[in-house]
């Protein structure tokens, strides 16, 4: 039997139902109680905030990396409320992928991280951390280093980055690639493996199929071996 998880949002009482695999009738009833809904999940937020384009100065002093845009009070990219961002590109493009248009490499618009981190973390918003999705984060390894070293330097104290390479395809980059191997050493969570629209219906939390995995950075190079998020021993 589908399992029915309501969450109701306490910043703008707005209700979130987990799992579109509910029958017709269950939703109906739903519908005609609540409202007519909107379909959202990870890295298809309601709403983005445009990207904060860097002027030609910026591009020429300031690292910088291509965004779509950013949002916050995600509560599905990851543990708790998160400010959350959207880089572009990818050169994976999987099948059945719901953000096609985070694939194209020249779309979106190039942010100073120093900006870009400032947004995310805008005291504004109540948050337990920042996810980095995609598009595909590690296709752009410099600019997603520059920026965990700026949200870090800002006193972020938890990040998450996705990932439709595996970590073993990402530890194997690395050893070429020096910033992909900063950016691992660094982040507290990735969700890896790529999209497969067949293992859909076996999604968990925070992931969009179920062949992707949410690994627990901080034991992974603490134990030397790929070590998953538990959340019952972190809530």
């Amino acid at each position: 039997m589908p399992e029915l998880i309501l969450l109701i949002d306490k910043t703008n009482g707005a209700m979130l139902l987990e799992d579109s695999q509910l029958p017709a009738s269950v939703l109906a009833e739903i519908t005609a109680l609540a409202g007519e809904g909107k379909v959202s999940g990870c890295a298809r937020p309601l709403e983005v905030i445009p990207s904060l384009m860097a002027s030609r100065e910026e591009q020429s002093m300031d690292v910088c990396v291509r965004i779509a845009g950013y949002y916050h009070n995600s509560l599905v990219e990851g543990p708790g409320r998160r400010s959350s961002v959207l880089l572009q590109s990818c050169p994976l493009q999987c099948r059945g992928c719901w953000v096609p248009q985070l694939h194209e490499e020249q779309a979106g618009s190039m942010v100073s991280v120093e900006r870009l981190a400032e947004a995310l973390l805008d005291p504004a918003f109540e948050r337990e951390g920042v996810s980095i999705l995609g598009g595909e984060p590690f296709a752009q390894p410099e600019g997603l280093w520059a920026l965990i070293q700026e949200l870090r330097a800002r006193g972020c104290a938890h990040i998450l980055c996705y990932s439709g390479y595996t970590y073993e395809a990402l530890h194997e980059r690395a050893t070429r690639e020096p910033g992909i191997g900063a950016v691992l050493n660094e982040i507290d969570l990735l969700v890896d493996g790529p999209y497969i629209e067949s293992q859909a219906e076996t999604a968990g939390p925070w992931t969009g199929s179920g062949n992707q995995r949410v690994i627990d950075m901080r034991e992974t190079r603490r134990a030397g071996r790929i070590v998953l998020y538990d959340a019952s021993c972190n809530s």
